[in-house]
């Protein structure tokens, strides 16, 4: 089966997590008994939680109103939260925050 955009974007990102030190991720599947609006990727690197929303390229701003409020939630509580649509994304916030020194 073909990946979907989305799909190729969250495997550069699964790639990249695995070469993160100390980083911990999983990627929840969604469902009938899975809770709606967490993050496609959630995490947890060098004491710091995180919760990755992944979009296709180009629509990093098509979120949902509960996405919106779950990231929110995470931010509010001190940990991480972003929206990409692009692996670069995901290693210029870790690189800025200090959690990864490769260049």
């Amino acid at each position: 089966m073909a990946m979907t955009p989305e799909s190729k974007v969250k495997a550069k990102i699964k790639v990249y997590l695995k070469t993160v030190p100390d980083c911990w991720f999983f990627m929840p599947i969604g469902g009938a008994y899975s809770i709606h609006g967490v993050p496609d990727i959630v995490g947890h690197v060098n004491g710091w939680f995180f919760g990755i929303e992944v979009k296709a390229p180009g629509k990093r701003n098509n979120t949902t109103e509960l996405q919106d409020r779950t990231l929110q939630a995470i931010a509010d509580n001190g940990a991480v939260a972003m929206v990409v649509d692009d692996v670069e994304q995901v290693k210029i916030t870790f690189r800025e925050r200090g959690w990864d020194d490769v260049v």
